[in-house]
Parts: structure tokens; C-alpha cells; sequence
């Protein structure tokens, strides 16, 4: 993989875990990671606990050990959800990267 391709599917990856969890549902890294997939590309496991401990360290989400209904696992997987405060970053993100992205889709499509 590209430098490039590997640097932008990090930035994709990021930004789907934001806008899914903005939807209001909690998510587990896991379907987070099948969301990324559907759009045709392999998150990397390491990804995308990265981006949700980045995340969690600011604030801008939040997990919940959830209880485990496997007697060979020795804890529940972790849901994550967005925080007000991750609500309030992501409205931001979209105020000010509107453009930029509106310009990138309409000249990656010519």
C-alpha cells in the first residue's frame, strides 16, 4: 500500500468512527471496523483502537465494557459513544472542512 492510500484510509477510518457514533448508537471497535470494510477497505485492528483511545483521551467519546455473552471470554467487549463535546468538534470539523471536501469530490470525480 501507498504511503498516501495508507495515510488517507487512517484519516477515512477516523473520521467514520466520529460521524457513526455521532449517529447516537454505541459501537463496539469491531463494528466500527465492519463499517469501514463495507466501503471496500480493511481497517487494521491496530487503527482503530488508536483512534478510539486518541478519541477517548480527549473526550470526544466514551466506552462501556459491555457483558460478555461468551464463557471463553474473560470480559465484554467495549461500546463506544460520542460525548457532547465530540458532538460540538464534529460540527466544527464540518463547518470548516465543507468546502475543501465539496472541492475534493467534485475534482476526484473528473
Amino acid at each position: 500500500m501507498s504511503e498516501i492510500t495508507g495515510n488517507v484510509l487512517k484519516s477515512f477510518s477516523f473520521l467514520t468512527i466520529l460521524i457513526e457514533l455521532s449517529k447516537g448508537q454505541k459501537m463496539t471497535a469491531y463494528e466500527i471496523m465492519k463499517c469501514i470494510d463495507s466501503f471496500g477497505f480493511k481497517a487494521q485492528v491496530g487503527t482503530v483502537y488508536c483512534q478510539l483511545g486518541m478519541l477517548s483521551e480527549w473526550g470526544f467519546v466514551r466506552g462501556e465494557e459491555q457483558e460478555t455473552r461468551s464463557r471463553f471470554a474473560r470480559r465484554g467487549a467495549t461500546a463506544y459513544e460520542m460525548t457532547e463535546k465530540g458532538m460540538k468538534a464534529l460540527e466544527e470539523f464540518k463547518k470548516k472542512w465543507r468546502k475543501p471536501l465539496e472541492y475534493a469530490y467534485k475534482n476526484l470525480n473528473t
